[in-house]
């Protein structure tokens, strides 16, 4: 059956090459047939559908190294290819390109599942954490479990919400809604939603600026600054302060948050935006995840944001955000 069907690909890829060779033939029997004897004309046939024969068999041979070629390149990108002709270079030229892309995104697609595997294995064990705090202090109820109680359920939330926002970056085309934005109310908002950590930690929120309205997504934009404050205030000791500067301008409106605590070590400024990177202020507070900022830089890329940071050990930490003060083209959508 495969010679068969190898047979039929070979005589319709090469029916040009046949037709004309069949039609030159005919001319030249019939030239033969005016002036030499049926007997004589027979010879020149003959040879002449020996020489067709051949051909189809020389072409049925290339036809099925072609096909192996083409059937190895379907299931292996190690491939190998022996093309004959230019038709055929040009054939494994384009599915050497088709697999290289291929590849390629198969590699990226593979590096973010990793990365979205390992936050998610994070978030599971931060909330096991404090199921197990939990359950303690149901196990030695006194005064404070309570408490202990209600600051392990907001860690959970959070957890929870992080996870959820994650899986919204898939659609966050779809999430997206660009409007007119109050920065001075936003932030104001995320003060107060934020009121009980600020109490906690003994830390004041300070914040200058009037109402400047610049053009993002609301609520991502709240995810953004919330990440930030909390951060602010988790890296802050207690009678310290968090400013919020807003400084409108023509084409950028620029939101300054600096705090007065701890800073981050020099060498590990350029990294901090890195996933599960926490440096050495990591290791010195267990709440550390390394994912905030990372999903901080993120967002602030989808939206328009440009986000920078400077720090210094002992004296905090500033970080400035410049938001688009007129709507100037579309943000620049990609999936996580």
């Amino acid at each position: 059956m495969y010679l068969i069907r190898l047979l039929c690909k070979t005589i319709d890829s090469e029916r040009k090459a046949i037709v004309f060779y069949l039609a030159n033939t005919a001319i030249m029997l019939l030239i033969f047939n005016l002036t030499f004897t049926q007997t004589v004309i027979a010879y020149p046939t003959l040879i002449s559908l020996t020489i067709l024969i051949v051909y189809l068999i020389v072409k049925a041979v290339s036809m099925h190294g072609f096909l192996t070629s083409l059937d190895s390149a379907k299931h292996s990108k190690g491939y190998k290819s022996n093309p004959e002709t230019c038709k055929e270079t040009y054939v494994f030229e384009i599915i050497e390109e088709i697999h290289k892309n291929y590849n390629g995104k198969i590699t990226t697609m593979n590096d973010k599942l990793a990365g979205r595997n390992s936050m998610f294995s994070s978030f599971i064990h931060n909330m096991k954490s404090s199921l197990a705090v939990i359950e303690l202090a149901c196990a030695n109820p006194s005064s404070d479990a309570l408490g202990d109680i209600s600051l392990e359920n907001e860690k959970l939330k959070r957890n929870l919400e992080q996870a959820l926002n994650i899986l919204r970056l898939d659609e966050f085309s779809n999430d997206y809604v660009p409007e007119r934005v109050d920065l001075h109310g936003l932030v104001n908002m995320v003060i107060n939603e934020k009121k009980r950590d600020f109490i906690y930690a003994g830390v004041f929120p300070k914040l200058y600026g009037e109402a400047t309205y610049v053009y993002t997504d609301k609520k991502w934009c709240a995810y953004i600054l919330e990440q930030i404050i909390s951060n602010a205030i988790k890296y802050s000791t207690s009678g310290k302060n968090i400013y919020m500067e807003i400084n409108p301008g023509e084409k950028h409106t620029v939101l300054t948050i600096r705090d007065e605590g701890i800073g981050i070590e020099a060498e590990d400024v350029p990294r901090v935006f890195d996933l599960f990177f926490t440096g050495k202020n990591g290791r010195n507070h267990k709440a550390a995840t390394g994912i905030g900022l990372f999903m901080v830089k993120h967002i602030a890329k989808q939206l328009d944001i440009q986000v920078t940071l400077t720090s210094a050990v002992g004296e905090g930490t500033s970080v400035r955000l410049s938001f688009l003060s007129k709507l100037q083209g579309y943000c620049k959508l990609s999936r996580f």
